[in-house]
């Protein structure tokens, strides 16, 4: 058995083994979970009225939660017009009206084609009103709501480039360490 081969391979075993173990490849993987809420096309708008539609609203637990919406208003047979929109958070109210709570005011805009995105923090109700008061002509609308969950996954996993490194680095180490084992020592003076 030669001494400095077993020395250094079991040096380099120990270095290839604990660098397998300590270096760890950190995995991301995005998780996206998604809900319609409302979604129809020719919505009727008439002149002088104010519209108001509850829908029921549920989030994703565990996920950073967005209602995304789309909306186009227009006139029939006149193309693209203009309508009021806001979108209630109605604490928890059943209905649009608003009762001894007021609603949270989300959006507040006047939409022609237009993309919203909201984050949202909690399930409830929630109304989406289309202000047509002061105009003379009724809209049409075309919505699409949709919740989207997104969150990310982590795992911890030994396969990356260090991990493959430290394996090859601890099986150099053993054939070494083999090796001082099975050659034969020399004795200088014999």
């Amino acid at each position: 058995m030669q001494f400095k081969l077993v020395a250094l391979g079991l040096a380099l075993l120990t270095i290839g083994l604990v660098a397998y173990a300590l270096v760890p490849s950190v995995h991301t993987t995005p998780i996206v979970r998604g809900a319609n809420v409302w979604v129809q096309n020719g919505f009727p708008v008439q002149p002088g009225t104010r519209v108001e539609q509850p829908r029921n609203v549920t989030i994703f637990l565990g996920f950073g939660n967005e209602l995304r919406a789309n909306i186009t208003a227009t006139e029939p047979g006149a193309g693209a017009s203009v309508i009021r929109f806001e979108l209630l958070a109605m604490n928890n109210s059943q209905s649009c009206s608003p009762s001894t709570y007021a609603p949270t005011v989300l959006i507040d805009r006047s939409a022609t084609n237009a993309s919203f995105e909201v984050p949202l923090r909690a399930s409830g109700v929630y109304c989406f009103v289309f202000d047509n008061q002061s105009s003379q002509t009724m809209k049409n609308i075309d919505i699409s709501a949709r919740v989207s969950g997104t969150a990310q996954e982590v795992s911890v996993s030994r396969d990356g480039t260090a991990n493959t490194a430290g394996l090859g680095l601890g099986a150099l180490g053993l054939g070494v360490a083999l090796y001082g084992c099975s050659r034969k020592t020399i004795i200088p003076w014999e």
